[in-house]
């Protein structure tokens, strides 16, 4: 067996946790050189190269998105948001222990608390991941929210 759940569930806490914290570059770390993350606007299921996206970065755009978070100049988060991550029902999916990768799908319950306001997101989080170098990473995440085809007031905590 490539994965036992435990194990894939404290990847995920470990995730949620760094981004809770700000450790963005440990964040980026997670993440294979060639990851995407994508956040659909709209719909769950759209082809991202034809219809806009709440997020659609590779790593390279992951690191531009964190450098300006950093900078100062990410007014919509200045004062940053204050953010806590609920991970559940986490599922293993399809794995393949030749390639060594596994699916995996979670529950995400986002509070954010910004300007003295509390506002509660709510996703199903899909991931692709890839133990081929020894460790687990993260090949693709994608970040269904509930409220993805209405307006969101910021976004930067999805990051």
């Amino acid at each position: 067996m490539l994965a036992e759940r435990p194990e894939i569930e404290d990847f995920l806490y470990r995730e949620a946790r760094l981004l809770d914290s700000q450790q963005f570059e440990e964040w980026m770390d997670l993440f294979t050189d060639d990851a995407l993350y994508w956040v659909p606007a709209g719909h769950d299921d759209i082809d991202p190269s034809r219809h806009v996206s709440i997020i659609h970065d590779d790593k390279k755009a992951m690191a531009v998105r964190i450098k300006r978070l950093r900078s100062g100049h990410a007014y919509a988060q200045d004062p940053a948001s204050r953010v806590h991550r609920l991970i559940s029902n986490v599922e293993l999916g399809e794995a393949d222990d030749e390639r060594e990768t596994l699916e995996v799908t979670c529950m995400m319950l986002l509070v954010e608390l910004a300007r003295h306001r509390q506002t509660i997101h709510s996703a199903r989080c899909e991931f692709s991941l890839d133990r081929s170098d020894g460790r687990w990473r993260i090949t693709r995440k994608k970040v269904n929210l509930l409220r993805n085809g209405e307006v969101l007031e910021s976004t930067p905590f999805l990051i």
